[in-house]
């Protein structure tokens, strides 16, 4: 798993440089310096440029932390049992970690594109290209970073810099790597579509937590941090996941469904692993007559096997009329 590495004093002074959304020149320096190298990755493995340097700018402070200075290593990529490479061992979560070192930062970018082709991650390519606040929860949700706000931080760095420019580079667009479309923006026949399908969603989606927008043609929402899609008449497990270009048994690990539960008209569809635990505003749930563990699991956006663990009970044991299940 990969975790933030940057001095706290640079990620403060970059906090207040967000929060006056003030341009620091040193910020822009490194846009400048590496978006040649953002845009070509973009064109070799599909992640977006505007991902790729905000990432950089983030995890490398700039280009100022000491694993980027001393190692070439701009986004904080640790060592794994494949890595064959250079190391170098730094205080992070742990005393005394290893991370990856690079010869050069071109290096640690190509590294970047190839870690993030990883089965884990393979979610975040059924994406649009240009989505890049779907990219930035995505990226969080399939375990890139533990810090809560990093979709958020990305996104700032983003849209203060215009990063979007990059993703959509002319030299990008001119050569077929990406179009002008390749965006989930909203548009007026998203409303259309996302009310008409509201009439068939299953009640156990309800209450709903979020307002829903169009993504990939379906009406879709983030429920505990993690983006669903809702499903529609005559689509299976196999047939979503093609759409999606996902695999069909990783979108069913996704949402712990055996080979022998089939989707539903209105089902709510993960597009990434559910977490552990509920929001910290839902804590508890009374199961009641008709109520499906699944179900439960779904509406909330927690892993099955964690509802039962949280619970103290056997995973797949029946659960009881009038039990309080705990969800966090």
């Amino acid at each position: 798993m990969i975790k933030r590495f940057a001095l706290f004093a640079s990620l403060l002074v970059m906090s207040m440089w967000l929060q006056g959304q003030t341009k620091n020149p040193t910020f822009v320096q490194y846009i400048e310096k590496y978006k040649p190298l953002a845009i070509d990755q973009q064109r070799k493995h599909k992640v977006p440029a505007a991902i790729t340097i905000a990432q950089g700018l983030l995890e490398s402070a700039a280009g100022t932390s000491e694993l980027a200075q001393n190692s070439n290593n701009h986004f904080g990529i640790k060592c794994t049992s494949d890595w064959k490479g250079k190391t170098v061992t730094a205080d992070d979560d742990k005393a005394g970690e290893c991370f990856r070192r690079y010869a050069e930062v071109s290096d640690s970018y190509e590294d970047h594109s190839l870690f993030l082709l990883r089965p884990r991650y393979e979610a975040l390519f059924a994406l649009p290209i240009g989505d890049y606040k779907s990219w930035a929860h995505g990226l969080r949700a399939c375990g890139y970073a533990t810090d809560p706000n990093y979709p958020e931080k990305l996104i700032k760095l983003i849209e203060l810099y215009n990063l979007q420019e990059l993703t959509f580079d002319k030299s990008l667009v001119g050569a077929g790597f990406v179009k002008k479309s390749d965006t989930t923006w909203v548009n007026t026949e998203s409303d259309v579509i996302v009310h008409a399908a509201m009439g068939g969603v299953n009640d156990y989606v309800y209450p709903p937590m979020e307002d829903l927008e169009l993504y990939n043609n379906h009406p879709s929402g983030y429920r505990n941090g993690v983006r669903y899609v809702i499903a529609a008449e005559g689509e299976t497990y196999a047939s979503l996941a093609l759409y999606l270009r996902m695999r069909e048994k990783t979108l069913r690990r996704y949402n712990d469904a055996l080979d022998t539960r089939e989707l539903e008209p209105g089902d709510m569809v993960y597009i990434y692993p559910k977490k552990n635990r509920a929001g910290r505003k839902y804590s508890y749930y009374y199961f009641r007559p008709g109520d499906d563990a699944w179900e439960i699991a779904q509406k909330y956006g927690i892993k099955l096997k964690s509802l039962y663990k949280l619970n103290g009970i056997p995973y797949g044991i029946p659960l009881k009329t009038q039990q309080r299940l705990q969800l966090r």
